[in-house]
């Protein structure tokens, strides 16, 4: 399995979107990374986020650049996380965020897209 389980989503507007994310432990992103300690690796973080935003909010253009990215909390086997996207369309600029117990940011960025 790839992607994780969706809890619940809510859209708001054409621009804001969470989702809430159970990440069960047989996530083949866990597998191998780190096998003592597994964490989801940061571009499985970045695919979902492109994946999410262009189901909910639109097929969205492609990524130009991903300008900040901090990872803060490794994210685990079986923890519950809310991705928050937020589409700036007049500036073609993605944010998102992944908080886990609905507060503590695990990550979050911003990625420019094409015109």
């Amino acid at each position: 399995m790839m992607l994780p389980v969706v809890v619940s989503q809510q859209i708001t507007g054409d621009h804001f979107a969470s989702i809430d994310l159970l990440l069960p432990a047989d996530l083949l992103w866990f597998s191998g990374h780190f096998p003592t300690c597994p964490i989801l690796p940061g571009v499985a973080q970045i695919n979902w986020v492109m994946h999410y935003a262009n189901q909910l909010l639109g097929q969205l253009p492609v990524v130009r650049s991903i300008d900040v990215v901090k990872f803060q909390r490794p994210l685990m086997p079986d923890d519950e996380v809310t991705l928050e996207l937020n589409w700036e369309r007049t500036n073609h600029k993605l944010m998102f965020k992944y908080l886990v117990q609905g507060e503590i940011t695990a990550s979050s960025g911003k990625i420019s897209l094409c015109q």
